[in-house]
């Protein structure tokens, strides 16, 4: 996508998150591209796999509203709402999160042209936190993240006709730390509500517009 972030809105970045160095700005942007090419891939409810990248997210919602939804408006047609997680998730709610970061798992590898199945490498987007060693970040492992795509995968094979139309939602599913989550929804839902901080949002998902 070719658009830069502001320096203005690095500079609140930066307030926020003064120990984080200027040279992983470029990462944590590109994480950020990188998750709304998703959406534009396929419209539905992705992970936020990253607290880096779902930090810049918050400011942009937070401290930037008006760029954030011209931005999003150009790129994708409808404005990205952020939708936390329950913090208590009931287990219906766990297994929709878990579907959401492994539909974001999907798109991610798409973009980059790895097999979901396969794949040597983690896409970037599952690899931000632990490159720049965001405290509390959301680690993966590639083997578990393969294991439990197939077994997705598997299981959606054995339904008489199961439909793969949307890809949707997202969990967090890492090695380190995963508190919380966030996901988006598509349709109209008007509650864009942000939580308090990303690392108590282990992953943030989203898809859906106003």
């Amino acid at each position: 996508m070719s658009f830069k972030i502001p320096n203005n809105i690095w500079l609140a970045f930066k307030q926020r998150h003064p120990n984080i160095r200027q040279s992983y700005y470029p990462l944590i942007e590109e994480g950020f591209k990188d998750y709304l090419a998703i959406h534009l891939w396929r419209r539905g409810a992705y992970a936020m796999p990253s607290h880096s990248v779902d930090a810049l997210w918050h400011i942009l919602i937070e401290e930037f509203d008006e760029f954030y939804q011209s931005m999003t408006q150009r790129f994708l047609g409808y404005k990205l709402i952020h939708k936390p997680h329950a913090l208590q998730a009931t287990e219906s709610q766990q297994a929709a999160q878990r579907q959401q970061l492994l539909n974001t798992w999907q798109g991610a590898c798409y973009l980059h042209r790895l097999n979901p199945q396969s794949t040597q490498v983690l896409p970037r987007l599952f690899q931000v936190d632990a490159h720049i060693r965001w405290q509390q970040g959301l680690i993966f492992s590639l083997p578990f993240m393969i294991t439990m795509y197939s077994q997705m995968m598997s299981s959606a094979s054995d339904l008489p006709q199961a439909s793969a139309t949307s890809s949707c939602s997202s969990s967090s599913c890492s090695s380190s730390s995963s508190d919380s989550s966030h996901s988006h929804s598509t349709g109209s839902d008007s509650s864009s509500s942000s939580c308090s901080s990303c690392s108590s949002c282990s992953s943030c998902g989203g898809g859906g517009g106003d």
